[in-house]
């Protein structure tokens, strides 16, 4: 649970620590990469963020967009890319009404971001926006975790801490989560993050949690007809909420 927090008061901070707390999840990015190259035509990413997947598509020579509604996350991204002589294609923008003048052959919304929308009303938006950004047949691919009410029972309202280690120094990463709107599921969390004994970033993160049948309804109202969901990116059957959900829309 704890590599599934997404949204942030204030993604613009966050970007300054979004790499360390996540330098080392990778397990996702080939499945991306191998949709990508499937595709003949342009890639969209949707909260590209510090360019953790969308760096990989550039490298593979993908014409790869990107959009983020942070401005924060989009700098640190675009230094990578002039360290790695590559030239982004990344617009700040937000998933409910970014307009780019491209339709695409696929776009992406990886890592549970989709959840940031926390009304039923945003995750329509949404879905339509990226509809009309789609090209006849292409496709839209997104992953997010399926909620595990056993988890909810065990853990909510306890700290979870995780050390985090990299190659300059030792970070300990401290979680708290809990229902600030329990019928509309609604979950906020509180991370924390501790050098050397000192908080050098916290803030509150809130998602919505969408179950299976929930997001299928989603894709019905606005229109989408043919999807597969699967168990994690390695094209398993989804049997338990210990797997993440991968959609992939026709």
């Amino acid at each position: 649970m704890k590599k599934n927090i997404i949204c942030i008061g204030n993604f613009d901070k966050w970007s300054k620590f979004y790499d360390t707390i996540y330098h080392g999840y990778k397990e996702d990015i080939e499945f991306y990469k191998k949709e990508a190259k499937k595709v003949n035509g342009k890639v969209l990413e949707i909260a590209c963020g510090t360019g953790r997947i969308y760096l990989e598509l550039l490298k593979e020579g993908i014409d790869a967009y990107g959009v983020d509604i942070s401005q924060g996350m989009l700098n640190v991204l675009k230094e990578k890319t002039k360290k790695l002589g590559l030239k982004p294609k990344v617009y700040r923008a937000d998933c409910k009404n970014f307009e780019l003048k491209h339709k695409f052959s696929l776009i992406i919304f990886p890592f549970s971001s989709f959840l940031i929308n926390l009304t039923t009303d945003d995750q329509i938006k949404t879905l339509k926006n990226i509809k009309e950004h789609l090209l006849p047949n292409g496709k839209f691919i997104l992953d997010f975790f399926l909620p595990n009410p056993e988890f909810i029972v065990k853990n909510y309202g306890k700290e979870i801490k995780k050390i985090i280690k990299t190659k300059e120094c030792k970070f300990v990463s401290i979680n708290k989560s809990y229902f600030i709107d329990e019928p509309d599921q609604i979950v906020e969390f509180t991370g924390t993050l501790i050098k050397d004994s000192n908080v050098i970033w916290r803030d509150k993160i809130r998602i919505a949690f969408i179950y299976k049948r929930e997001f299928e309804l989603l894709l019905r109202s606005v229109g989408f007809k043919n999807w597969k969901v699967y168990g994690d990116s390695y094209y398993k059957t989804l049997k338990s909420s210990e797997q993440r959900m991968f959609w992939v829309v026709q």
